[in-house]
């Protein structure tokens, strides 16, 4: 399933968008392949140059960390004129929009850079934040939170639609300069701006997505801590009173000790204990069923709403597998015609459902490239490990495992063990079952779609039965009922083997 949105193409290349993101703490530049349902980001440089760091204190930018942010703006536009960008925004947050001297700096930064800033409104950040989120989950019911250095956005939505959004200015530069530095006294200074949220209580118990860089950080630091198998932050969840003891631990420890850890830059290593005690506030007054991290946010908002309305209708799962597909597979896209021959198969399925199996159909070719001894193995790990923060860890471990499958991996492979844990048994069989389905489908067709859809797949009995016609693109039957024995045992099923066009005279039957 591809976008609807045609790149427009600038000196034979997509046309690429970027966006310098100016915070309190950070200046980030994200620039993106292209305007579409799944962009992948192309170029993520960050200079962390804590802009906002004097603001509570007085009022303004130092002179300091004025310059010095400056200085990095102009150096990333001019990274983004390189590249080359052809649609340039200046987004700048919390931190500007509360400084007495924002508007100067404004000024200069357009000076240097002949860019203008816009500066976004606390109801507006919160706004992007929350459809960078929805870009990536479309039909999400819960709240969004993304700290920023400066700020802290609140978002309820229900069903991907926005019906409340605050934006306080507790980021964890604000909380450090109004309480002197003292992180004890940094909870009650969030529990009294939650408190003035009056419609958190009504959101209580729902799903709570955390967004900003040092929620990220305390996420990877819960990886590491758990040896978790798959170093992905977007779609990674904790349960609420795991993720408050987590927290609860990060506040007791020094600024030198979380410095030495391998998992934060040290740049992190000063604002990460104030964001885990912004999290733990917030666990306590929303009480959310589950915390879930998301890389989505503000700049992916800024993306998703350049958008067309039919474009952002499409679903950003199958837009980040066409995409992968389109740039790996050697036949036309043939994965309709997959999906349909599958159905009997797939209507055994409980955890997988139509979503996935398409999922999984668009994917089924993307391995042919590598050398045969590696395509299970290597497959799994681009399917895995694929760049688009648009699938969560489940989906990516049942991509894989069924991608893995197809190409003849061995599902007591140590390749296979991190999708093992990632999914339950059953979520597991059923991504094999699918991947083994997939391999005799492409043994039958040799990707010739005509083929595929002149050898049908039936239910029989409580079993299946394969119609083999002379449209098949088969030789001989010897891989066709090995792949098919091999289904039967996934299934705990009988599959028949019925033949016309002189491969056999007697119909075969695989019961593994």
């Amino acid at each position: 399933m591809s976008s609807r949105f045609t790149p427009e193409l600038v000196g034979g290349a997509s046309h690429r968008l970027g966006v310098v993101d100016i915070g309190s703490n950070s200046i980030r530049l994200v620039v993106y392949d292209r305007l579409s349902r799944a962009p992948l980001p192309i170029v993520n440089r960050k200079a962390v140059v804590g802009l906002g760091t004097d603001v509570e204190r007085l009022g303004r930018f130092g002179d300091s960390s004025f310059w010095r942010a400056v200085d990095a703006v102009e150096a990333l536009v001019r990274i983004a004129r390189d590249v080359p960008v052809d649609d340039l925004a200046l987004l700048a947050t919390a931190g500007v929009r509360g400084a007495e001297n924002g508007v100067d700096f404004c000024r200069t930064v357009e000076a240097k850079t002949g860019r203008g800033v816009t500066v976004l409104s606390g109801d507006e950040e919160a706004r992007l934040s929350a459809m960078g989120v929805v870009s990536a989950v479309p039909d999400l019911t819960g709240v969004v939170g993304d700290l920023g250095g400066g700020s802290l956005e609140l978002v309820a939505l229900r069903d991907g639609a926005i019906a409340e959004r605050t934006s306080l200015d507790i980021g964890p530069l604000r909380l450090i300069g109004r309480t002197g530095g003292v992180l004890k006294d940094a909870a009650r200074v969030i529990d009294r701006a939650l408190g003035d949220v009056t419609w958190l209580r009504d959101w209580r118990g729902l799903s709570f997505y955390a967004v900003g860089g040092v929620w990220r950080a305390i996420a990877r630091l819960h990886m590491a801590q758990h040896d978790y198998p798959l170093r992905v932050v977007h779609g990674y969840r904790m349960a609420r009173r795991e993720a408050r003891d987590f927290t609860g631990m990060l506040e007791h420890l020094g600024r030198e000790t979380i410095a030495r850890i391998r998992a934060v830059s040290p740049k992190r290593a000063e604002t990460l204990p104030w964001g885990a005690v912004a999290l733990d506030r917030i666990m306590a007054a929303l009480g959310p069923g589950e915390l879930i991290f998301s890389a989505h946010g503000l700049r992916e908002g800024h993306h998703f709403r350049m958008l067309d309305r039919p474009a952002r209708s499409d679903d950003p799962l199958l837009s980040a597998c066409s995409e992968l597909a389109g740039r790996r597979r050697r036949f036309p896209d043939m994965s309709g015609t997959l999906e349909a021959w599958l159905r009997p198969v797939a209507e055994r399925f409980v955890e997988a459902d139509a979503r996935m199996v398409r999922a999984a159909c668009i994917l089924a070719d993307t391995g042919w490239g590598e050398h045969p001894e590696y395509r299970a193995e290597q497959s799994l790990d681009r399917v895995l490990r694929m760049p688009w923060s648009v699938l969560d860890h489940a989906q990516r471990a049942f991509l894989a495992l069924a991608v893995f499958a197809r190409y003849g991996g061995s599902s007591s492979s140590d390749a296979a063990s991190v999708c093992r844990r990632l999914l339950n048994e059953d979520a597991a069989a059923e991504a094999k079952t699918l991947g083994k389905a997939l391999r005799l489908a492409f043994e039958l067709c040799a990707g010739r779609e005509l083929a595929l859809e002149k050898t049908p797949v039936e239910r029989s009995g409580d079993g299946l039965r394969l119609a083999i016609g002379p449209d098949a693109a088969v030789a001989t039957l010897d891989k066709v009922e090995r792949y098919a024995a091999s289904l039967a045992r996934a299934l705990n099923a009988p599959v028949e083997i019925a033949t016309t066009g002189g491969l056999t005279t007697a119909d075969r039957k695989a019961t593994g």
